[in-house]
């Protein structure tokens, strides 16, 4: 397993923030009791599963180059980024977004609670359940009113579309972009 690293733009970087960001970022929220009950280590695991799962997005903007910490090193990552804006703010190589820092820490903390594997893969879907003997399967069924995200988007938006809203235009529509459905209510 890789080191924690959390250095802004660094060519070993594994978390986009450090456990004291995320810890800023869960106190006083409903979700700052089961964030406060984890170890420094569990937290360093579960942000570097949440930046691992971000960095599979596409995002706006170019990635940053070379790295902040070796000039003949790419950054890890694939944050900080430059060349674009989203609601008035500009992306630089000195910064994270905030709706990037707030996606990382509600979902280190949502991927610590139910790890994200491929078996998620089976959670979108018209069934609710099917039972054929003592095995059982269970989907998800989305709203008729609005579906944020379509089965051939990312695994961790499927398992977390929350994370659409959250990055909102940051979030450059993933794969083709074909990633994001959105339906208007009828």
């Amino acid at each position: 397993m890789p080191a924690f690293n959390a250095d802004l733009g660094g060519s070993a970087a594994t978390s986009y923030i450090t456990v004291t960001e995320a810890d800023t970022w869960h106190a006083g929220t409903a979700q700052a009791a089961a964030w406060g009950a984890l170890s420094e280590a569990e937290k360093e695991a579960a942000l570097m599963a949440a930046t691992l799962q971000l960095d599979t997005l596409s995002f706006i903007g170019t990635r940053c180059s070379p790295s902040s910490d070796d000039p003949a090193l790419e950054q890890a990552l694939q944050w900080p980024r430059s060349d674009a804006t989203c609601r008035g703010s500009v992306a630089s190589c000195s910064m994270l977004p905030k709706e990037l820092v707030a996606a990382t820490a509600y979902l280190a903390l949502a991927v610590h609670q139910a790890p994200l594997t491929t078996a998620a893969a089976a959670i979108t879907g018209p069934i609710q359940s099917q039972t054929l003997g003592e095995l059982s399967q269970s989907f998800y069924a989305p709203t008729a009113t609005t579906v944020k995200v379509s089965a051939g988007a990312p695994l961790v938006l499927q398992r977390y579309p929350f994370l659409v809203d959250l990055l909102g235009c940051w979030y450059a529509g993933g794969t083709g972009g074909s990633g994001l459905i959105l339906r208007v209510r009828a």
